[in-house]
């Protein structure tokens, strides 16, 4: 799809959220490979007044904190000022007496950042706990919370754990959370937008937000900062969270950036750790062939990742807070990105979003990923190539590990590829993206006017590496 084109859809779907969904405002951008292409705005920063929101308009994010809060404790952990499965009562000794059911392990950063500390889910409480002092939401941890199951069984949607979270960074290293996140990740990115506290917000860009009562909309007081304020207390703009996601979709293509965060921990950030669930859809179809969508997602730290069928993976996360609506999503396959941001209490963003950029996707051929494959599985590729043109016992003798032949006889696998190669005649490597579960594998396909065939091929831990498996399918001939 080119840009035009999304361009279009996103701003169709945006604009139907307004309308639909009676949000006075709404921001919004799309990216590819971390570039932004366009923003754009529909509604009213404030009612009443002219101004359309804007790439620099700042809303409150919400739980699209998390991101930035998860990727603080990776930092301290990467510098050794924590360890993820450090007991959290080791930094914070009140916390020894949270409350942890009878015969069950301490709870652990991890637990914490994975969403699995056994906490009943906390939303709409959460959200009013902004602004709860510190010294009252220790006294409260101290006293002990309620949990609706042991620890580290499953995941549960958590505010209270990433208010935690907070704690634990701020006396792991003697600096309160939020000065931490400004020095450490906002000001080293230059997101000078991005605050905690609306009133450092210039007020000509700030967007008010909106609460639907019986008697309409009305303007939402901004809270906090607070105890709460990791779970969901920043504010920023299109333009900065466009940065925010841009760094994580560098770490994914390996574009060398100056992320404080490494690009091993960026990529640790995107990587499931908690399973949430399964959803299949079925949309039915006027001849019955249905079309099916399934998707399971994980929690992984600060971020969700989704595995789709058909459309591939994607990460996210979203923002819901009462005033204020927010969601970001990035596709692995083809890099296209949105970012939105609402002023009314749980603005649908999510729905919004994932909507367009599945849309966008679905007009988006995935692309080849040859620059994630090692250099020796490129050129595997070319001598499996090789041997469906003409087999070669010297190359096999040459490229195959020792358990190929083991494992099916040489005399059969060179007939198999011969009547592949005779079935195929002329042919040559197809349009269709490569696909790959690890730098060491390859499935791509090969075609020509007689039909097409899947090949694929696996390397072995061996240095150099060499061919541990091979396959050739005939998928369709003539």
């Amino acid at each position: 799809m080119q840009t035009s084109q999304a361009v279009e859809v996103v701003t169709r779907h945006v604009d139907a959220a307004q309308r639909d969904l009676d949000v006075p405002g709404i921001a919004f951008g799309l990216l590819r490979d971390g570039e932004l292409l366009h923003t754009g705005g529909v509604g009213q920063r404030v009612l009443g007044e002219s101004e359309v929101p804007g790439a620099n308009t700042v809303f409150r994010i919400a739980s699209m904190t998390k991101s930035f809060t998860a990727a603080a404790v990776l930092l301290l952990r990467d510098r050794g000022v924590l360890r993820l499965d450090d007991d959290i009562a080791e930094h914070c000794p009140w916390m020894s007496g949270i409350g942890i059911p009878e015969g069950f392990h301490a709870l652990t950063v991890r637990d914490l950042l994975t969403m699995q500390a056994g906490f009943p889910t906390d939303d709409p409480w959460g959200d009013r706990q902004e602004d709860l002092a510190i010294d009252a939401f220790d006294a409260m941890v101290a006293s002990g919370v309620s949990f609706a199951r042991s620890p580290r069984l499953v995941f549960e949607y958590s505010n209270l754990a990433y208010a935690l979270l907070g704690r634990v960074i701020s006396s792991a290293t003697g600096i309160d959370y939020r000065d931490v996140v400004h020095a450490e990740l906002l000001e080293p990115l230059g997101l000078s937008s991005t605050r905690f506290v609306a009133a450092d917000v210039d007020a000509a860009h700030l967007a008010q937000g909106y609460a639907p009562t019986a008697a309409g909309l009305v303007p939402e007081p901004f809270t906090g900062p607070g105890a709460f304020s990791p779970m969901g207390g920043l504010l920023s703009t299109v333009e900065d969270l466009a940065h925010w996601v841009a760094g994580f979709q560098n770490a994914l293509s390996g574009v060398n950036d100056s992320h404080p965060l490494s690009r091993a921990s960026r990529l640790e950030m995107q990587t499931a750790q908690k399973f949430i669930g399964t959803t299949l859809t079925r949309t039915p179809s006027d001849d019955g062939d249905d079309t099916v969508y399934v998707s399971t997602s994980s929690y992984c730290f600060g971020l969700r990742v989704s595995d789709d069928i058909p459309l591939g993976r994607f990460l996210s996360h979203s923002g819901g807070y009462p005033g204020f609506g927010s969601h970001m999503r990035w596709h692995v396959g083809t890099g296209w990105a949105v970012v939105g941001l609402g002023n009314r209490t749980y603005a649908n963003m999510s729905a919004t979003l994932t909507a367009a950029i599945e849309e966008i996707v679905a007009g988006t051929q995935t692309r080849a990923v040859e620059s994630e494959l090692w250099p020796h599985t490129i050129s595997a590729m070319v001598i499996v190539e090789s041997l469906l043109t003409e087999w070669n016992s010297d190359v096999a003798d040459a490229q195959f590990a020792v358990n190929i032949d083991r494992d099916f006889p040489r005399i059969d696998r060179r007939a198999d590829w011969q009547r592949a190669a005779e079935a195929l005649g002329q042919w040559h490597r197809g349009d269709r993206a490569i696909e790959s579960d690890s730098p060491a594998h390859a499935r791509w396909w090969v075609e020509s006017d007689s039909g097409t065939a899947k090949l694929e091929v696996r390397l072995s831990p061996e240095s150099p590496p060499k061919i541990q498996a091979l396959t050739v399918v005939l998928e369709s001939a003539s």
